[in-house]
């Protein structure tokens, strides 16, 4: 996550001087009931899981796509995760529906 411009507390912060931001050493998700916090760290637990362990041809892969918007049913479920190495940020993504893994250039 990273942190807006305000001055208070900056010391705190990790500074990437390479990428011109600071970033937060830890971080808090809260809201109300029923506002996502559980789905999001069952797509954080799922993508963990399906870059681990992967998924046999033919099998269908278990994804819940987002039921509240008509369109976005049949649409692939797309996971980016940016992830930070000492001094380097990586980037790593993944489209998916319900039967592959459909090849995508970003």
């Amino acid at each position: 996550m990273t942190a807006a411009k305000e001055q208070q507390h900056g010391d705190r912060l990790t500074k990437l001087n390479k990428y011109r931001f600071r970033a937060f050493p830890t971080a808090a998700i809260y809201g109300g009931n029923a506002s996502g916090k559980t789905n999001f760290f069952k797509a954080i637990n799922f993508a963990k899981h399906f870059i681990i362990k992967g998924s046999l041809p033919y099998y269908q892969i278990n994804i819940e796509p987002f039921l509240l918007d008509d369109d976005s049913r049949n649409k692939p479920s797309v996971f980016i995760l940016d992830i930070l190495v000492e001094d380097d940020i990586y980037e790593y993504s993944f489209s998916l529906i319900t039967k592959e893994v459909p090849f995508q250039l970003y």
